[in-house]
């Protein structure tokens, strides 16, 4: 027989798995991941309870919250997830990820050997070929940025050469150094998409753009700490992240989505057989708020083929690039 405590922390389990839906999905794997630390401690080798931790950690590390301001608490949870599983190879795959972005390199590079050296025996644990493939390749990336600053350091001590001979000797050894390091393109970090392009955006482009939003255009902002749909009229409406990822997967497909599709691209975390349906009813709802220009109310149809986003004119999204890294930190 269970202790009246745990069996009162299982009685709110079940509470919490019907809540999936009804909350901010990042604030709900943060009260699942404090649930079943506390069931852990009254049952330290259960291994469901330390399963359903393990991925929790995961899913909250890497949920696309996590914008740059919130690397640091995203690296925190994946190292207790490390804690907890010393052999988590995907856990310091993701932990390159977040490193790799934050220009860390050293730290990169070592997240990523961890993640190829660790050999774990749960099979969601382990690394697919594309994820090693991706380790190593990151990895080749931070060593070009890191071999980019060495010669930089060099020139500047080549500089300080007063004998004109080894000046000149050491001037025709930095240029062939320098030729035999490949250019490292900037990094971008925001996505402007459109109905006909994609671009990747500095920060100064994204402002110039910002301010051309079209007389029929409407707009998708998800780069402040509100996701914002911006009406041609100037009317702003706030969506929560998950109607907000919603609404820019229907936009990004232009055409109509199936509800498995939905469900597969979007919650491919989701248990619950019901979770499009809802969420496209909430989006409607909230697009529909009385106060809201009356044309919104028809951006999402139902079709024999699935679900449509239906605008006549033209459309941006604004998104972080971090997000594409994080798509990797989610589903790889």
């Amino acid at each position: 027989m269970l202790p009246q405590a745990e069996e009162q922390l299982l009685q709110k389990e079940l509470v919490w798995e019907r809540q999936e839906n009804t909350n901010d999905l990042y604030a709900w794997w943060t009260e699942g991941i404090q649930l079943y630390k506390d069931l852990l401690r009254h049952d330290e080798q259960n291994e469901r309870y330390r399963l359903q931790l393990t991925n929790l950690l995961l899913k909250a590390g890497g949920d696309l919250k996590m914008r740059q301001a919130n690397f640091n608490k995203a690296q925190r949870l994946f190292r207790e997830l490390v804690q907890q599983v010393p052999n988590h190879a995907l856990a310091y795959y993701r932990l390159g990820f977040l490193a790799y972005y934050e220009q860390k390199w050293k730290s990169a590079i070592l997240n990523f050997e961890k993640a190829l050296a660790a050999k774990p025996s749960h099979p969601a644990h382990q690394l697919q070929e594309e994820q090693r493939i991706k380790a190593l390749g990151y990895q080749a990336r931070a060593h070009q940025k890191i071999s980019l600053s060495l010669l930089e350091k060099a020139k500047q001590m080549g500089e300080t050469i007063l004998d004109p001979e080894v000046a000149d000797s050491m001037d025709a050894f930095l240029l062939q150094t320098e030729r035999e390091l490949f250019a490292f393109e900037e990094i971008k970090p925001y996505v402007l998409v459109t109905r006909q392009e994609v671009h990747q955006l500095n920060q100064d482009e994204v402002i110039e753009l910002q301010g051309e939003q079209g007389i029929n255009e409407i707009r998708l902002d998800m780069l402040g700490d509100k996701c914002v749909l911006v009406h041609p009229n100037g009317e702003r409406i706030e969506l929560s992240e998950q109607l907000a990822r919603l609404l820019r997967y229907l936009m990004e497909q232009n055409r109509p989505v199936s509800s498995h599709s939905i469900r597969e691209d979007v919650f491919p975390d989701s248990r619950s057989e019901s979770i499009v349906r809802r969420t496209i009813s909430r989006l409607r709802d909230t697009l529909q708020y009385p106060r809201h220009t009356r044309f919104l109310d028809e951006l999402i149809q139902t079709t024999p083929d699935g679900y449509l986003f239906q605008w006549e004119g033209d459309f941006q999204i604004f998104y972080r690039k971090e997000d594409l890294f994080l798509t990797d930190i989610l589903n790889n």
